[in-house]
């Protein structure tokens, strides 16, 4: 017949109860109650608690109550001819405490792969199937970090998605500041946070109640450290004395997307097809990437003398970063400004490729803000915002949010670092402009005639 005995192992004032489990002489089986005392409350001849206390006669009945639950499982498992080991033990002592047994998908980083897998079913922001490469690309970068915080902050050991309320996420981005990332670096992170776990309670994820109280930051620039190149310097670009085909195109790049104002991806997407005439007008028809929204741009007599006068040729947006500071570089854009730039370093840890399977020097990016040479800080992104904020003030409002495709006109404000009392005076300024109408009224005389 099947015996239970509970056992200290420890002399310490929080000792942990142990149940040993004696099936028969080949089968001993012992596990933790998850119910703990002090030794010296402990009565190693009975093997239970000390009576006196009414805590601890609370406690003895406890362990009486879990001996019968284990026993009637004995009972009931030998019936279905259940393996009787350690695991099921466990589950026994679980299922007593109403402890949840941890499943794979509990895991964050689980949870997180299997967000990545499902990818191509999942609905993006155009309501559309299928996330971006861009999109999955930031959730492999995120499943990395994470990995990372545990094994520096955790000992290795594996983070529940249950466990992630505001002092996880609080401590999580204090950890991500320290390590010299960016506000919005860190501001994806969360958000990816936040998706993970609402994804995660979607499949019946246990997940903390905490987590609809987490907010989202982002970093809002001030004017003087938006990176956009006005007209002038276009010019300068324009005429940069360059040799290197390569350079030349990218070139023709920078400045058609000045005068277009898409996300690097869009722009180096056009092709000739995406040419139309429209009331004799040619315009540049495309659908963006991120928002599924079909734009049409009217091109200027310079943004047409780049498309007539040999197209440019497709580039990857890589090798556009790249060229378009060397670009800069040769226009003479080389005074002191402030801003942040992405510098690759080492962080003393060493890793197994995924490529070649070589132990390498693991490396991470990082957004370091300072005083640089203006065309080091020239990427994609400057093209659309130099057109923001070339044409604000010139063209509609609505209409340049409607081309560079911004939500709101706060958003799009924030974005070209004006503020609503700038919107207010650009009003005032063309208000000023209208002919004011004369409405001062004119006294006639007329003659009486009558006596």
């Amino acid at each position: 017949m099947a015996k239970i005995k509970f056992l200290l192992q420890s002399k310490s004032e929080n000792s942990n109860i142990y149940a040993r489990y004696s099936i028969n002489r080949a089968t001993v089986l012992k596990r933790k109650t998850g119910f703990i005392i002090s030794a010296k409350d402990w009565s190693i001849d009975k093997a239970q608690p000390k009576m006196g206390r009414e805590d601890l006669k609370i406690l003895k009945s406890k362990l009486d109550k879990l001996a019968i639950f284990i026993n009637d499982a004995h009972n009931e498992g030998i019936s279905k001819g259940i393996e009787f080991n350690g695991d099921w033990l466990q589950l026994q002592i679980d299922t007593f405490n109403n402890k949840i047994a941890i499943v794979e998908l509990d895991v964050l980083t689980n949870y997180i792969q299997k967000f990545i897998d499902d990818a191509p079913y999942k609905q993006n922001a155009k309501k559309e199937l299928g996330l971006s490469k861009g999109r999955v690309q930031n959730l492999k970068l995120f499943k990395k970090t994470i990995l990372r915080y545990e094994t520096e902050i955790f000992k290795g050991k594996n983070i529940l998605i249950k466990d992630i309320n505001l002092l996880f996420v609080e401590k999580f981005k204090i950890w991500l500041f320290n390590k010299g990332y960016s506000v919005n670096y860190v501001g994806k992170n969360i958000a990816n946070i936040k998706t993970i776990c609402i994804d995660a309670h979607k499949n019946d994820i246990e997940i903390s109640t905490q987590l609809k109280n987490v907010k989202k930051i982002s970093e809002s620039k001030p004017p003087e450290q938006i990176i956009t190149l006005n007209e002038d310097e276009q010019e300068l670009i324009k005429r940069a004395p360059l040799i290197r085909e390569a350079l030349i195109n990218a070139r023709k790049w920078i400045l058609l997307g000045c005068l277009i104002g898409q996300r690097g991806g869009d722009l180096l997407n056009i092709t000739n097809k995406n040419i139309k005439e429209l009331n004799g007008i040619k315009i540049i028809e495309l659908k963006q990437q991120k928002t599924g929204k079909l734009v049409a741009i009217p091109l200027l007599p310079d943004a047409l003398e780049i498309i007539e006068n040999d197209f440019p040729y497709k580039i990857s947006i890589t090798r556009f970063n790249e060229y378009i500071k060397d670009v800069c570089e040769s226009g003479g854009l080389t005074q002191m400004v402030f801003g942040s730039k992405s510098i690759t370093t080492k962080t003393g840890k060493k890793i197994i490729s995924e490529k070649t399977g070589e132990l390498i020097d693991e490396k991470i990016k990082l957004n370091v803000s300072g005083m640089y040479k203006k065309y080091e800080l020239i990427t994609s992104h400057v093209c659309r915002r130099s057109f923001a904020t070339n044409f604000y003030g010139r063209i509609p409002t609505p209409i340049l949010m409607n081309i560079t495709a911004h939500g709101t006109e706060r958003m799009f404000l924030n974005y070209i670092g004006k503020t609503t009392y700038d919107n207010a005076y650009q009003m005032l300024e063309y208000f000023s402009k209208l002919a004011p109408r004369d409405k001062t009224p004119v006294m006639e005389v007329i003659k009486n005639t009558a006596n």
